[in-house]
C-alpha cells in the first residue's frame, strides 16, 4: 500500500519541488507495526537515507537528546508524521519531538506529547523542511553534520539551507 501524504507549507517559503520535478522523490511506503497498525517513519537528513533522526541510545525519556545516527533498524529511529499540522511522535511511545522554547541553536529532545503544545506542533513542508508551525523555526542538521551522535537542533527557516532539509 502506497500512503501519499500531503502537507502545508510555512509562510513565505520557496515554492518546493513537485513530485515530478524532484530526482530523489518516492513513493513514502512507511512500516506498520504489525501491532496497533501505527504507521512509522525513519527520517533522513537530505536525502541520506544511511543516516536516520535517532533516540539517544533509545532512552524513552522527558529531555533524551534527539540525534542523528546511522540507520539500524531500531525502534528508536521510528517516527509518525501526520499530513497537515502535526506531532513528530516516536512510534510506540507517548513520546514527541519537541522545540521548548525555540532559538537558534536550541537542541532537540523528545517530551511527553501533550496535544496542541506549539513546542510540539510541527508541518513537513513542501520544501521538505520539519518546520515548528507558525513559528519560522525548522528541525536542522547542526552545522550540516550527520556524524552519530550529532544533536539535532532549530534554527531560523531559511530558503536554500540544506541542513533544513529531511526526507521521509
Amino acid at each position: 500500500m502506497v500512503l501519499c501524504l500531503i502537507f502545508s507549507a510555512i509562510a513565505a517559503p520557496a515554492p518546493g519541488p513537485t513530485a515530478t520535478s524532484d530526482p530523489h522523490a518516492r513513493d513514502y511506503r512507511p512500516y506498520n507495526d504489525g501491532v496497533s497498525g501505527e504507521r512509522y517513519f525513519q527520517i533522513h537528513p537530505g536525502y541520506d537515507e544511511t543516516k536516520c533522526l535517532d533516540v539517544r541510545e533509545s532512552g524513552y525519556a522527558d529531555g533524551t537528546p534527539v540525534d542523528i545516527f546511522d540507520c539500524n533498524g531500531t525502534a528508536a529511529q521510528n517516527w509518525v508524521i501526520q499530513p497537515g499540522t502535526t506531532q513528530v511522535k516516536v512510534a510506540g511511545q507517548n513520546f514527541c519531538l519537541d522545540a521548548g522554547n525555540p532559538s537558534n541553536g536550541l537542541k532537540m529532545k523528545i517530551w511527553t506529547c501533550y496535544p496542541g503544545l506549539p513546542a510540539q506542533t510541527w508541518y513537513y513542508t513542501d520544501d521538505k523542511r520539519i518546520a515548528l508551525k507558525d513559528q519560522g523555526y525548522c528541525l536542522d542538521l547542526t552545522n550540516g553534520n550527520s556524524a552519530n551522535y550529532e544533536v539535532m537542533q532549530v534554527w531560523k527557516c531559511t530558503n536554500g539551507n540544506t541542513n533544513q532539509i529531511w526526507s521521509v
